[in-house]
């Protein structure tokens, strides 16, 4: 709760500072998830490969006229895979479904009004909506968070004044999961799952 309470002061700080001239719009985003999950204190035992998603939602932006500065934010529906390789064998491929809330500030560079660039950087809140449970061969070797906190860092182009083409990379500000009792490791492992996205959004 208090990672939710984090996000929502953030979007509260910054309505409660913009004029009322600012410019807001909402619309519908969509792209790709490129994750790849690290495990920490592993030893180099285990591995993994990049695994390919999606995300779609929708999508509001508050911008702030002649200076470019602005906040944007979404509630998202995420795809993403976790599959581990140890010893020479695979994990099933892991389906982890996210509600995702990302909150940006961000900065418009307006060339025309034909196209643009923007900066955007921000805190976004994760919430697993699958089974925690990890399980390799029928037995069980850890489990995922329930929710988690990430930070984003990305840019992109606008075009047109309402679509938008961009790239984020999200990093896990703390453990995704845990791995446990792995063959005669005894020990804990913290799992992190940073993404890699492509968005599109197109604003109304």
């Amino acid at each position: 709760m208090k990672k939710i309470g984090v996000v929502l002061a953030c979007l509260v700080a910054f309505l409660w500072a913009a004029p009322a001239n600012a410019q807001f719009k909402w619309g519908l985003e969509a792209g790709v998830n490129l994750s790849k999950v690290s495990v920490k204190g592993d030893g180099n035992l285990f591995d993994s490969s990049n695994r390919t998603g999606w995300f779609v939602g929708p999508k509001a932006q508050f911008v702030m006229p002649v200076i470019g500065l602005g906040l944007d934010g979404a509630i998202l529906y995420s795809q993403k895979y976790m599959k581990l390789e140890a010893e020479g064998e695979s994990s099933p491929n892991k389906s982890l479904p996210y509600l995702e809330i990302p909150i940006n500030l961000r900065y418009n560079f307006g060339f025309s009004s034909l196209a643009g660039l923007y900066i955007a950087t921000g805190p976004q809140y994760n919430w697993y909506l699958g089974s925690r449970n990890l399980t390799w061969d029928g037995e069980s070797y850890g489990s995922l968070e329930r929710s988690t906190f990430s930070w984003n860092v990305g840019a992109g182009v606008i075009l047109l004044s309402h679509l938008q083409l961009g790239f984020t990379y999200n990093i896990a500000m703390g453990a995704t999961g845990q791995i446990d009792n792995v063959g005669e490791a005894i020990k804990t492992f913290d799992v992190k799952n940073n993404t890699w996205q492509v968005r599109l959004a197109y604003f109304f």
